[in-house]
């Protein structure tokens, strides 16, 4: 449970200063020109693009736009049927069958608190693996902290679209099968049982949301870092940070360092993956690079 709720916090949050700041310049180094690292929110509305000081230069000064995922690759109905394949579980560990009638009761009661007014039913979704319920619920969780929520016009497809638009190519850091790998691929006993924790304490993570949403509204970097290292959240787990957040900032910054010198890059990534000594703005200054906030 700890796990999985932290790389979904991870996912959803993202956020890039100890200045209050989302955007940051990386030059030096031998660069020739400047690329830029922006945080998104995975759930925060395009309409939060315009405060973002800077983005425009960003844009226009970059040759390629880098995200987590190359956003493309989310609609290829090749990577779509994967997907879909992976999140459903084997005929015998259905969640009718992972879990006892009374485990079912309270994961069922928390469910319809989030998908009766749609009409879905956690019947429906027996087949699927528990990670892939807990990611639906999580995500109806911090929807509701952004008023504006647009599922078709989110801030970090939209800076990606933009520079599309632009001209400008896009990349991904990792392939969707990588992160789907990372949610969904645990042994289904204890994702079974991380459902369960997750809604017994359902309370806990919708404060967690609310406050995640608050520091990203409102660019307080403290804050932010006091969630994610929460103990309860797992935050305080060496093993699982690495796992999770460090293993792959030390890979992206791999692929950066090959990639800058060639080409000037808007890199969009949450900001789990920013702060902090094996954050991602300080490898790359550990390996000479100045790395500053876009005033």
């Amino acid at each position: 449970m700890k796990r999985f709720s932290l790389f979904m916090m991870v996912c959803l949050v993202a956020f890039a200063s100890s200045q209050a700041q989302l955007l940051w310049k990386v030059s030096g180094n031998g660069l020739a020109r400047p690329s830029y690292i922006f945080g998104t929110h995975h759930m925060a509305p395009a309409s939060m693009i315009g405060q973002i000081k800077g983005i425009d230069e960003a844009i226009e000064g970059c040759d390629i736009v880098v995200g987590e995922i190359e956003k493309d690759s989310l609609t290829s109905p090749e990577v779509q049927a994967r997907m879909a394949q992976y999140m459903i579980a084997p005929p015998d560990s259905t969640l009718d069958k992972l879990l006892s009638p009374e485990d079912y009761a309270i994961v069922e009661t928390v469910f319809n608190k989030y998908f009766s007014t749609m009409g879905v039913k956690l019947a429906q979704m027996n087949a699927l693996k528990p990670s892939a319920i807990s990611t639906q619920m999580q995500a109806m969780q911090a929807i509701k902290y952004f008023p504006n929520f647009d599922a078709t016009n989110l801030i970090d497809v939209a800076v990606q679209t933009r520079a599309n638009n632009a001209g400008r190519p896009s990349v991904g850091l990792e392939t969707v099968m990588e992160q789907i790998d990372l949610l969904f691929n645990g042994p289904l006993t204890e994702q079974a049982r991380g459902l369960v924790e997750a809604c017994q304490q359902d309370e806990f993570f919708q404060v967690q949301s609310a406050a995640l949403a608050d520091a990203y509204m409102g660019q307080d970097l403290d804050k932010l870092m006091a969630v994610m290292t929460d103990a309860t959240m797992g935050g305080d787990s060496e093993q699982m940070m690495d796992a999770l957040i460090y293993s792959r900032n030390r890979v992206w910054v791999g692929k950066l360092v090959k990639m800058m010198p060639e080409r000037a890059a808007l890199v969009c990534v949450g900001a789990g993956h920013l702060p902090g000594d094996q954050g991602l703005l300080q490898l790359l200054r550990n390996v000479g690079y100045t790395v500053e906030p876009v005033q």
